[in-house]
């Protein structure tokens, strides 16, 4: 089965497994974002498995669903009862008692009418959807289910604003707690990504910024936008929302097939048996919409209780534009907050620096005052120094560093676990910024005890000066203390020292596994000449 969220763009009819392959190539992702995305995935894949050893998007015959459902839930639940009973009513006559309440989900205290009064989207109550509710109150499931909700409070009321400037009914908004439990890093199997789970080329074609530094994907109000867009045009193609649905978790192409063999709405398709017409994660993406939206809007009926859900809050925020490439962490330095709060705010970087050139950054309104009074733009060193290459089937460490104009040392040094012998196509790299540069005094070669060279050696990069060496009358200090975000070849870069010089001066045998800890001091030049 596809991942969740693998959505198609509408006029493709391949399954989304075909479309991901033109995804963004995988890369480690620096800064303290890479934990996030581990976690919140790692919640994504549970409920996936969940789904699939219950087998709960099946929707088994009623007797033998509840039943299960019931004996899930443990045998001191209060609700297992209550569940139990709804089995017995379903062979029984109905008595006063059951007046004014869905014999299906005896929990709420009203009728079916007054329920789906309640959205303004198409909400059912069959055998399907009560699969899903008593799906999200199983113990395997629950706790998952009690994070959403928290999740939920913080983007309900600015998704609901989005979609209703989009057009599109504000209920929709249930749609991404199924997708992701409103996570803006997590990423399916099926490399879908972000809160409302697109792949790589639907999120292309709705606008979505992708490449080395950002993923908009996981931007929270971008990505809502271009669903909303996605959304309305399904239902312009499929006339109803629940096919609209069912075509961004399958492909517009697959509802729009089944709808031309003469099934006219969801529930007839999902009926078939086996994947003919619908795959099984189709077949539960519906009725699983509609139990979180049942289940979200009346928790305590169905045992999620105020005090263990923590609402979280839509932060008060502001756009501050950030030149050039600069370090998260000088920016929360500045900010005097923490970096992780950065990353919450601007979840769709994907480094820990911002995007070469400016940069509209999102800080909480106070934070963003003291940014702007303590900030000194001059002061920090930028940290978008280098080029991101996506490695070409046949290319080589030695061919990539001719063609940047760097050494193949200082690709490795800031790549982690690269191989020289083997570059994995589609893997990204970062790559220094290189090129011609001027060669390092004659004084401080000779003073190495190498020889003076006038040609360039394809494996060798030339020394450079940095703006702060030049300012002191191109007088380099004698020794450098590490600060925090130094490397061995940005210190070799900025102090006009050849990285093997400074391995050999400071007795360093392996530059790329070497680790560097701050506040040590190198040396950089040999006596005083």
């Amino acid at each position: 089965a596809v991942a969740l969220g693998s959505a198609t763009p509408p006029r493709a009819a391949a399954p989304p497994a075909e479309a991901s392959a033109e995804a963004v190539p995988e890369a480690p992702e620096t800064g303290p974002q890479a934990p996030r995305i581990d976690d919140q995935s790692a919640e994504l894949e549970a409920i996936r498995e969940a789904e699939r050893t219950t087998r709960v998007q099946e929707a088994p015959a009623l007797e033998s669903r509840v039943a299960e459902a019931a004996e899930a839930l443990g045998a001191a639940s209060p609700l297992r009862q209550r569940v139990e009973e709804a089995l017995a009513r379903e062979v029984m006559p109905p008595t006063d008692a059951d007046a004014g309440r869905i014999p299906l989900i005896p929990e709420l205290d009203h009728d079916l009418q007054r329920l789906q009064a309640e959205y303004d989207i198409p909400v059912d109550v069959n055998e399907a959807v009560v699969s899903y509710i008593r799906f999200f109150q199983s113990p395997l499931v629950r706790p998952h289910f009690v994070k959403w909700l928290g999740r939920s409070h913080r983007y309900l009321d600015r998704y609901h604003q989005i979609l209703r400037e989009e057009g599109l009914p504000e209920d929709t908004v249930y749609l991404a707690m199924i997708e992701s439990g409103f996570a803006n890093f997590a990423r399916s199997r099926a490399k879908a990504v972000g809160p409302w789970q697109f792949i790589a080329p639907t999120g292309k074609l709705f606008g979505l910024r992708q490449d080395f530094w950002v993923d908009e994907r996981r931007d929270p109000e971008k990505s809502a936008r271009a669903a909303a867009r996605f959304l309305k045009e399904l239902r312009q193609q499929t006339g109803d929302w629940r096919l609209a649905w069912a075509g961004y978790n399958a492909g517009a192409g697959t509802v729009l097939r089944a709808q031309q063999q003469g099934y006219p709405d969801f529930w007839s398709m999902a009926a078939v048996k086996g994947r003919r017409i619908l795959r099984a994660e189709t077949k539960g993406y519906v009725p699983k919409l509609m139990a979180a939206a049942i289940v979200a809007k009346h928790p305590e009926a169905f045992g999620f209780t105020p005090a263990e859900v923590e609402p979280e809050r839509w932060p008060d925020m502001v756009e501050v534009d950030i030149g050039q490439g600069t370090p998260l962490g000088a920016i929360a330095k500045a900010a005097q907050i923490p970096e992780a709060e950065i990353l919450d705010l601007n979840p769709e970087l994907r480094r820990a620096c911002t995007p070469p050139g400016a940069y509209p950054l999102k800080l909480p309104r106070e934070a963003a005052a003291r940014f702007a009074e303590g900030w000194d733009a001059s002061a920090s060193r930028p940290c978008a120094t280098f080029d991101g290459h996506v490695v070409k089937k046949g290319e080589t460490l030695g061919g990539l560093a001719a063609r940047y104009g760097v050494t193949s040392q200082e690709i490795l040094d800031v790549n982690p676990g690269l191989g020289a012998q083997r570059l994995r196509p589609g893997a990204e790299l970062l790559i220094p910024k290189g090129g011609p540069r001027p060669a390092a005094p004659a004084a401080r070669t000779a003073a190495a005890g190498a020889p003076e060279t006038h040609g360039r050696d394809p494996h060798v990069r030339p020394a450079s000066m940095s703006v702060a060496v030049a300012s002191h009358a191109g007088e380099r200090p004698a020794t450098w203390k590490v600060r925090r975000g130094d490397t061995l070849w940005s210190i070799s870069r900025d102090q006009g020292v050849e990285l093997k010089e400074l391995c050999r001066l400071n007795g360093i045998g392996d530059a790329r596994h070497h680790k560097l800890k701050v506040g040590a001091e190198l040396t950089l030049r040999s006596g005083r000449g």
